[in-house]
């Protein structure tokens, strides 16, 4: 009996060991995609910090306030999508100290509508998490499409 509940203390530690800053900050990170997907700019909002410094595929210049965040989403997501998928297929990310990581990843975006398919990208992205509190924000976030 000695011998089972070690084994599931360990096996819980283990667990809970695997999981880090790195690990939480890419959840956030896919969150931004789940919701890029869902067009809610209210909740793509909640994922970048105050202070953001922000530059979008097709930001002119660099935003550095939520409001010109959302503004950027809105223009961006506007008009009619169909069904969004976006297909992150390579990722880094590098754990700078307990509360910041670096991500830098390519991705694209897939739309149907009226049974078309349109592809967005690939884009590249690189941001900074950083953990506030008890919360992961990006506070640096950059996206724009691979030369090719």
């Amino acid at each position: 009996m000695v011998r089972i509940v070690l084994a599931v203390l360990v096996s819980l530690w283990t667990t809970y060991a695997v999981a880090g800053p790195r690990e939480d900050a890419l959840a956030l990170y896919e969150k931004f995609f789940e919701y890029f997907r869902t067009d809610n700019h209210d909740q793509i909002m909640t994922v970048f910090s105050d202070d953001v410094l922000f530059i979008g595929t097709i930001s002119p210049d660099l935003v550095t306030d939520p409001a010109g965040v959302r503004e950027y989403f809105v223009r961006a997501l506007s008009g009619t999508r169909g069904t969004v998928k976006s297909n992150v297929f390579e990722i880094t990310a590098t754990q700078l100290t307990e509360d910041v990581v670096l991500t830098t990843a390519r991705w694209q975006s897939e739309r149907t509508l009226d049974g078309k398919m349109t592809t967005n990208g690939p884009s590249r992205n690189s941001s900074v998490l950083h953990k506030r509190g008890d919360r992961w924000y990006i506070v640096q976030f950059h996206n724009s499409w691979k030369p090719k």
